[in-house]
């Protein structure tokens, strides 16, 4: 069975092309954390081809990551997807005859992880937590100075 990561360079002479089309388990990502981990397939699709002097590699992928909530800290399922991603490589800086796309991908993934996620997107324990946060005060004239309120720029 072949590894679905790897791109032969022998099978691109002549100006041939290698579609991508797959679903990959997402255990090559290597996260073991309790606070983020995929359980969803990764859903990778593309293509891979060389030029007179470059190796390129053209891919779509998607997937979801389960992160908790920053509000009320449960888990939520985030949708990542990469789309358009190139990645161009000089054919002279590549020693092997293959090339694998793993590390790529992993680092493609967790680059579109946001910072904090959000139970659909509104979390309903926001209003039980209204009461611990400090309300902004409106800026106006009477209970702000403003030194540079009068500043001319010309």
């Amino acid at each position: 069975m072949s590894d679905p990561f790897i791109i032969y360079f022998d099978q691109l002479k002549e100006g041939d092309v290698q579609r991508i089309d797959t679903s990959l388990s997402s255990e090559f990502i290597d996260i073991n954390e309790t606070d983020l981990f995929f359980k969803e397939a990764v859903k990778v699709s593309g293509e891979a081809y060389v030029t007179d002097d470059d190796f390129v590699l053209h891919l779509n992928a998607s997937t979801s990551a389960e992160i908790p909530c920053s509000v009320c800290n449960r888990l939520v399922s985030i949708p990542l997807a990469i789309k358009g991603y190139y990645h161009t490589e000089p054919l002279a800086d590549i020693k092997s005859p293959f090339f694998d796309f793993r590390g790529i991908l992993r680092e493609l993934l967790l680059v579109e992880l946001p910072k904090v996620a959000e139970c659909r997107g509104n979390c309903p324990e926001r209003e039980a937590l209204a009461s611990f946060l400090r309300k902004e005060a409106k800026a106006d004239a009477s209970t702000h100075y403003f030194p540079f309120n009068d500043l001319k720029l010309s």
